[in-house]
C-alpha cells in the first residue's frame, strides 16, 4: 500500500511494472493499514502515521525534491518517533525498497509475537525473565521491544549484553506501546497491581508468563492469577521450581498450562541478576524454548 501525494508517481516508477501497489490518497482505513504485507509512507505524511497501529512492515520514502537541510530535518523527525521504521531517501533508496517488496510478496514475514511476564510475588525473576526473552529474541536477530511498565522494576539493570535489534521502552501506559510500535517480538514487564493499563496490555498479549516460587508465595500468586483471570488474560504458568506441587495444583485450578517441560534447572538462573549472553546459557535456554512455544501454549489457552 503506498500512502502520500506527490512521491506516488516516483515510487511507481521505481518499482517498476511488475509491482501491484494500492495508492491511498488521504488517510487509509484501519483495515487496509493491517491487511497491506507492506506499507509505504511518504516522508511528509506523518501526522497521518501517527493516528495508525504499528506494522511490521512499514517503510519511509523522502521524494527526490528533498535533500540538504529539509532531508535531515524530516528523517530526525521520523527518528524521534518511529525508531524502528526505516527511511530511504528517493532514488538512492529504491533497491532497498523494491527488495522489502520482494519479501513482502513472498510472504516471508513471520507474525509479531507478544508476550507479558508478570511475578506472582516479590522477588520471582519475572523481570529477569523478561530480559531473558527480549535478548533471547533480539540476538537471533528479530527486532525486540522489550516494555518496562512495571517501573521501577531494573529493565536497565538487567541487560548485561547491548544488542542492536533491542530497543527498550519504560512506559507506564503499555498497551499504546505494542499497539503503536512495530517489532517482530515484544515483551512487557507488568506489575502485579494490574490496574487498567496493565490489564489492557496484558490483554493483547498472546501469552503472559505467571513467574512464581508458587509452594512459598500461594495466596499472593493466587491473587495474580485470579485477577488475569477474571480480565480474560491469556496465561500460564512458570514455576521457578521444577517440582512446585502447587504451581501445577494453581494451573489445574485456572485451567491454564502449566510449564514444567521447560528447562528449569538450575533455578537459581531466576534469581535478580545481570543478563549476560555468554554465561546465561540456561536463562537462554529457557527463554528460546518460550518464544519458540509460545504460540502453541497460547492456543491451549485459548481452547
Amino acid at each position: 500500500m503506498g500512502w502520500g501525494h506527490e512521491f506516488v508517481d516516483e515510487v511507481l516508477d521505481g518499482l517498476g511494472p511488475n509491482a501491484e501497489v494500492e495508492v491511498v490518497v488521504g488517510k487509509p482505513t484501519v483495515d487496509q493499514w493491517r491487511n497491506a504485507p507492506l506499507v509505504v509512507i511518504d516522508g511528509r505524511c506523518k501526522t497521518l502515521a501517527s493516528g495508525m497501529p504499528a506494522h511490521l512492515r512499514m517503510v519511509v520514502v523522502a521524494p527526490a525534491v528533498l535533500d540538504g537541510d529539509r532531508l535531515a530535518s524530516l528523517y530526525r523527525g521520523w527518528q524521534d518517533d518511529y525508531p524502528e521504521v526505516p527511511v530511504y531517501h528517493l532514488p538512492t533508496g529504491f533497491d532497498a525498497v523494491r527488495q522489502l517488496v520482494v519479501e513482502a510478496a513472498a510472504g516471508t514475514q513471520r507474525p509479531e509475537v507478544r508476550i507479558g511476564v508478570i511475578g506472582g510475588h516479590g522477588g520471582a525473576g519475572a523481570t529477569t525473565v523478561a530480559t531473558a526473552l527480549a535478548m533471547a529474541s533480539a540476538h537471533d536477530g528479530r527486532r525486540t521491544i522489550l516494555v518496562d511498565a512495571n517501573a521501577p522494576s531494573g529493565v536497565d539493570d538487567r541487560l548485561g549484553t547491548p544488542m542492536r535489534d533491542l530497543r527498550v521502552v519504560n512506559s507506564l501506559a503499555p498497551a499504546y506501546i505494542l499497539d503503536r510500535h512495530a517489532g517482530d517480538v515484544k515483551v512487557v514487564d507488568l506489575s502485579r497491581s494490574l490496574n487498567e493499563d496493565q490489564i489492557a496490555a496484558a490483554g493483547l498479549c498472546d501469552l503472559v508468563l505467571l513467574v512464581a516460587n508458587v509452594q512459598r508465595n500461594a495466596v499472593v500468586t493466587r491473587q495474580v492469577a485470579a485477577r488475569l483471570a477474571i480480565k480474560g488474560a491469556r496465561f500460564a504458568v512458570l514455576p521457578t521450581w521444577a517440582h512446585d506441587k502447587a504451581a501445577q495444583a494453581l494451573a489445574e485450578e485456572f485451567r491454564v498450562p502449566f510449564l514444567n517441560e521447560v528447562p528449569l534447572d538450575p533455578p537459581s538462573v531466576f534469581s535478580d541478576r545481570r543478563v549476560h549472553v555468554i554465561d546465561s546459557y540456561h536463562l537462554f535456554e529457557i527463554a528460546r524454548t518460550l518464544l519458540a512455544r509460545a504460540p502453541y501454549f497460547a492456543a491451549q489457552v485459548a481452547a
